[in-house]
């Protein structure tokens, strides 16, 4: 059964419309058959109807109309029982006008009329460029807007929805787009906008100068809000949108990661319900994710274009957790090759020659015609605004899965890497509003808490909705999704090795009405036989394992209690900064040979200042490979390594005092977070180090940042 997601709305409706007849209601057997030829072809109805519905009246069985049908040479079909409706196939070639009468004449009928073809109900704004808009009528925005009653009633039914669109700034004269810009509380008379830029010294800066000299973000602007209805220009799909011009590239389309991130995070503090990010990079950014997660946090649905390089290597902000990717797709359905894919695709949209509004200075003309992910970005943060004034009470999650639930399904089935969950339909997202149903998930297997074992496993969700419906199934592994699946079995196959310590399996369950529910359980993987899923450290030494940093003996033990020597530590170091090791033996330590298993790395960290030696009695260097490494020299080495910044303030460690050699290394170590003392505010500084507790110091200095 094909899903609600890939099934379009019906073409056409059918409905029944009680026509007045003017012929006298005479019985059949008192007006003779006069020669009338209800086949010629030169009488033919000017509607092409091949399908009438009559009525019986009261007390007259179906049967008794079956003479007509003989004479008419029609066929009934089926009947809609309820209205008491019959439905008669006609003859190719049938006079319309003449067998209706024919029907109506016979008194055995209430009425006779046309099947007629009906298009679904649709708004046609009157702006001048719409018929240029063929991504509005891709996705059924005409349907959409007739539905919500755009055209029809006062448009104060729906509520204003902040949209932030973070670009090149916008036009704020140009036609199209008066009235629909958010304006600032403490000054009604200026726009709710704010410029971010780096200046010539490299000094952050702000203003108010939120003019676009490039375009881009005037044409976003107009794709998600133009001013519909008005006799002008083009049609913005979210009739309520009021929206935060951010300024934060350049007119060139270029803008840091800082300034990006400060506008994204001012957007979030000052009300906008979505981002709109039609900006890409291939380069990860922590600032950038952290601003994102920020205004993930305050509930800010953000929505990012995936970039137009054609290729699979992730894009960001798009591959951010919690971004809606944009890919985008021709006027043909057909993905545009420029687009990126990949694992972090939700959605496309119309991307290919989209017109809409652009500053007249920059080209003279006040619109025009731009393609790329940026401007399906845009639609899809239209359409998620046009979702909110609609209900403005739902939930960044909710207005995700509606769109996800209502998309038309492209390229393979279910979710895959060029389409996402497929193209965003309008139509169909404003019928998801205001069921708030969820389905019902659990994962039967694995159970939660159970260990791993061999190369394979399958998670396995049970999931109903006996209303609606299931439309697919998510799974995620350790929060990177695996697999869509759209019809029961809801299952997936995961290959074990890639499973290491802690590892949680989620299944996202959505419905037909764009609700969802999830349900996860935790697993483990044990990789050292003395290591137990209930240890502490066990996290931190599966961690490592897994990135090579740390390994176990040979009888598949990690001995985890057991002290840590400073050679071994050194190694963990170099391994954890990716460091090289020496590649040629030089003799530094009289007590490190050339045999010594660990003598590159110990010579590579000497030779980058990691760490140092003690003179013995004879006063020549050594490095006491084997001798356990203390707490003391632990907090020193990964100062020496680059893991913190000296803070050495707040109060000391009761048996650590300022005059204490490495009173500076653990003040600063522990004010990082990288280590704990014990009971009582005691560090211990001479106490040698655990395995495990080397492994933890390693992950939170490199790893946890």
């Amino acid at each position: 059964m094909p899903l609600l997601r890939k099934s379009g709305l019906l073409a056409a409706i059918v409905a029944v419309i009680m026509l007045a007849s003017q012929v006298p209601v005479t019985a059949l057997s008192k007006e003779p058959n006069q020669g009338r030829n209800f086949f010629s072809t030169q009488a033919i109805s000017p509607i092409n109807v091949k399908q009438i519905l009559v009525r019986p009246k009261p007390g007259i069985s179906p049967d008794a109309l079956k003479p007509l049908h003989q004479k008419v040479e029609g066929t009934p079909a089926s009947s809609i029982n309820k209205l008491g409706v019959v439905r008669v196939n006609l003859k190719e070639g049938s006079n319309l006008d003449e067998v209706l009468a024919l029907y109506r004449a016979s008194g055995l009928v209430d009425y006779a009329e046309p099947n007629y073809t009906r298009r679904a109900a649709a708004f046609y704004p009157n702006d001048p460029l719409y018929s240029g808009q063929w991504g509005l009528s891709k996705i059924g925005m005409e349907s959409a807007w007739e539905k919500v009653g755009i055209g029809s009633v006062n448009l104060s039914k729906l509520s204003p929805i902040k949209v932030a669109v973070l670009d090149t700034g916008v036009d704020l004269n140009h036609e199209d787009l008066q009235g629909i810009f958010a304006m600032d509380p403490n000054d009604p008379t200026r726009v709710l906008g704010k410029h971010f830029y780096t200046d010539a010294l490299g000094r952050q800066r702000t203003d108010d100068n939120i003019g676009d000299g490039g375009g881009h973000g005037t044409h976003l602007i107009g794709i998600i809000g133009a001013v519909i209805n008005n006799n002008l220009g083009i049609a913005g799909i979210a009739p309520a949108v009021k929206i935060m011009p951010v300024k934060v590239l350049n007119d060139s389309g270029a803008g840091e990661d800082a300034d990006i991130a400060r506008g994204i995070i001012w957007a979030a503090d000052n009300g906008a319900r979505i981002i709109n990010l039609s900006l890409a990079g291939p380069e990860q950014s922590n600032t950038l994710a952290d601003a994102v997660k920020y205004a993930i946090g305050k509930g800010v649905i953000v929505v990012a274009a995936a970039g137009n390089n054609g290729d699979s290597i992730p894009s960001y902000p798009a591959a951010n957790d919690g971004v809606i990717g944009i890919g985008a797709a021709d006027s043909r359905d057909v993905w545009m090759h420029k687009s990126n894919f990949g694992s972090y695709i939700d959605l496309v949209a119309p991307g290919s020659a989209i017109i809409s509004t652009v500053p007249p200075s920059v080209s003279g003309k006040s619109y025009g015609t731009y393609s790329g992910t940026s401007m399906a970005a845009g639609f899809v943060s239209g359409l998620a605004a046009l979702i909110l004034s609609i209900n403005p009470n739902l939930s960044r999650e909710r207005v995700e899965a509606i769109l996800y639930a209502s998309a038309d399904d492209l390229g393979a089935s279910g979710w895959d890497k060029y389409y996402g969950y497929g193209r965003i339909n309008a139509s169909r997202a404003v019928d998801f509003v205001s069921d708030n149903t969820p389905p019902y998930v659990t994962i039967v297997s694995p159970a939660n808490g159970a260990k791993i074992y061999g190369t394979s496993l399958t998670a396995v969700a049970a999931v109903s909705d006996p209303e609606s419906g299931i439309a697919f199934v998510d799974f995620y592994l350790n929060g990177e999704r695996i697999a869509s699946v759209n019809s029961a079995p809801y299952q997936v196959d995961i290959d074990a090795s890639r499973l290491a310590g802690k590892n949680v399996i989620k299944a996202v369950a959505y419905n037909r009405n764009g609700n969802f529910s999830s349900a996860q359980v935790t697993c483990y993987r044990q990789t050292f036989t003395d290591v137990e899923p209930s240890f502490w450290a066990f996290e931190a030494i599966e961690d490592m394992a897994k990135r090579n940093i740390v390994s176990g003996f040979g009888d598949g033990s990690f001995r985890p209690n057991e002290p840590v020597k400073r050679a071994q530590f050194v190694k963990m170091i170099m391994e954890a900064k990716n460091l090289p090791r020496k590649p040629f033996y030089v003799g530094y330590f009289r007590d490190v040979d050339i045999n010594y298993w660990a003598w590159s790395y110990v010579e590579g960290a000497f030779e980058y200042k990691i760490v140092g030696g003690y003179l013995d009695s004879y006063g020549e260097l050594v490095f006491r490979p084997e001798n356990a490494i203390k707490r003391a020299e632990m907090a020193t080495i990964l100062f020496n390594a680059g893991a913190f910044d000296i803070d050495y303030s707040g109060s000391p460690f009761k048996d650590v005092t300022i005059s204490y050699w490495a009173y500076v290394y653990i003040m600063s170590a522990r004010n990082a977070g990288i280590i704990n003392g014990y009971t009582g505010n005691y560090f211990i500084p001479e106490r040698a180090m655990t395995r495990a507790e080397a492994v933890t110091v390693i992950k939170r200095a490199f790893f946890d940042k």
